[in-house]
């Protein structure tokens, strides 16, 4: 059962220098909660491509941008909670470049 608290899931990482325009790379192992939020932190200099499940394209980020989601916002009705699946493994592609993208996110516990 959800606590009234959230914990932040260990930050993850991987260097733009490993990316490459074919197959998708893991970010990390899989994320260790059903998090209620997600950031994707791109400081490289280098547009990325995210996907939650290896294959589909979900999210563009530009160089040196960010993506935040808060699933919980969007949920209905209003008294449900939405959440990313536990386990879910964060996919990176795009072009090589220089810089790291991080993954963070929190939730309930």
């Amino acid at each position: 059962m959800a606590k009234d608290f959230i914990v932040p899931i260990e930050m993850q990482s991987i260097d733009a220098a490993t990316i490459g325009a074919g197959a998708y790379l893991a970010v990390g192992d899989p994320l260790e909660g059903a998090l209620s939020a997600i950031r994707i932190t791109n400081a490289s200099n280098t547009p990325v491509i995210i996907s939650f499940d290896g294959v589909t394209d979900h999210i563009y980020i530009r160089a040196t941008d960010s993506y935040n989601e808060y699933f919980q916002i969007g949920s209905t009705p209003n008294n449900n909670v939405a959440k990313l699946k536990r386990y879910t493994t964060v996919y990176i592609r795009g072009t090589a470049g220089v810089g790291l993208v991080y993954v963070s996110g929190y939730y309930n516990e």
